[in-house]
């Protein structure tokens, strides 16, 4: 009887102990986990950041051993191919997500980042556009936008997606964008005041601040990023003095 007492008790011990193992295995395959991961390297945690180990862990996360994939992992991972400057590939992991998640309307401005960077603007301009459909608060859509149009000569059309947020924000983005179509029309004066507007605020703007507007990005690269739009601001104030 003993003995069969025992036998009983070792194998609830090796069954608690499967049981275990299959948790922790389930676990540390589960796409979920590997899309935390993911967004714990991909400024999560800022001091951890490591696109590489994000692209890995969002990688994994679309392509689950067990499990589903998670929502937004593809849209991740097209933001961590994008930044390493895979533009192709970028662009299709932004067409997975909507095809698993159609209302994921959010992945529309991933799109237009990498169609504009690929130099496909009228297909990034429409990306833009259904974004800002759904969130037509977004200053950076709009200014994304309106850059896109500046650059296939459609000026006017820029200054119309622009001058809502040109005219209620001081946002040295939008002003320095919106500075270059006034300038680019001649209105030279409303241009300097743009162009005053966006050094002002760049000036006493902190590297994180700067960093806010660009999620995903490396934090050690705030600091070159904020002096490059200080540089290109007063590059644009001194080219304003040539037309004056």
């Amino acid at each position: 009887m003993r003995k069969i007492q025992e036998i009983f008790y070792r194998v609830r011990v090796w069954i608690l102990w499967f049981v275990v193992v299959l948790v922790f295995l389930y676990i540390l395959l589960s796409p979920d986990t590997h899309f935390k991961i993911g967004n714990v390297f991909f400024g999560g945690v800022p001091a951890l950041y490591n696109v590489t180990l994000a692209n890995f862990f969002f990688a994994r996360a679309t392509n689950p051993i067990v499990g589903s994939i998670p929502p937004f992992a593809h849209h991740q991972l097209s933001r961590t191919y994008f930044i390493r400057g895979q533009l192709d590939v970028a662009l299709a992991e932004a067409q997975k997500e909507l095809e698993i998640y159609p209302e994921h309307w959010n992945t529309y401005y991933i799109i237009g980042l990498t169609l504009g960077y690929m130099n496909r603007e009228k297909e990034a301009i429409e990306a833009f556009g259904t974004f800002i459909e759904h969130k037509p608060e977004s200053w950076a859509a709009k200014n994304d936008k309106a850059w896109l149009q500046f650059r296939i000569g459609d000026i006017d059309g820029a200054l119309a997606t622009l001058l809502p947020v040109a005219t209620s924000t001081e946002n040295p983005w939008v002003q320095n964008t919106y500075g270059t179509l006034l300038l680019n029309k001649g209105r030279y004066q409303e241009a300097r005041e743009a162009f005053e507007n966006a050094q002002r605020v760049a000036d006493s703007m902190t590297e994180e601040a700067w960093g806010r507007a660009y999620p995903g990005n490396d934090p050690r690269v705030y600091g070159t990023g904020l002096q490059a739009m200080r540089l290109s601001i007063a590059s644009n104030l001194k080219l304003l003095e040539g037309k004056q």
